[in-house]
């Protein structure tokens, strides 16, 4: 990040996959986000860790918030993995779209437009889990499963404390 630059909030929700194709999976999971039309602008592989982040978004989106930014990374061993999916910029810049929508309805539609803004973020992440549990049983090594996505709390950055 710049000077002065923060840290946006992403929201976070993990799952442990059991038995999973997991280099099909990151695949599978890059090709989904790039047919929702994000942008994949930076990918990591190493052993063991995959990680892709991915954006949808242009000089409108960010004046009027609509920007969207997906990070998903992967990591664990042989047959059991971690996947976190980090969401942000729905939650974050809801206030721009309100705003934006006050000013054209005396205040109205503000609510309406930061109501929109968070269930489309919550849609997202549940139709992702969900395309998600469908896809491991098609990339399975036999018996693969998945454990209820749980939502992790940011960590405070203490090194910019």
């Amino acid at each position: 990040m710049r000077g002065g630059e923060q840290t946006p909030i992403m929201h976070q929700e993990h799952v442990t996959l059991t038995n999973v194709e997991i280099e099909q999976l990151y695949g599978a999971i890059k090709k989904y986000l790039q047919d929702l039309k994000l942008e994949v602008i930076h990918e990591d592989k190493l052993p063991n860790y995959l990680s892709l982040k991915a954006y949808k978004g242009g000089t409108l989106n960010t004046i009027t918030g609509s920007v969207r930014d997906v990070e998903v990374m992967i990591s664990g061993s042989d047959t059991s993995h971690e996947l976190i999916l980090r969401t942000g910029a729905w939650g974050r810049d809801i206030f721009v779209p309100g705003a934006i929508a006050g000013l054209f309805t005396g205040g109205i539609g503000a609510a309406a437009v930061a109501g929109a803004e968070i269930y489309r973020a919550y849609t997202f992440e549940k139709n992702f889990w969900k395309w998600i549990n469908t896809i491991i049983s098609e990339l399975s090594r036999g018996n693969a499963s998945m454990t209820d996505p749980k939502v992790l709390e940011p960590q405070k950055d203490i090194s910019t404390s």
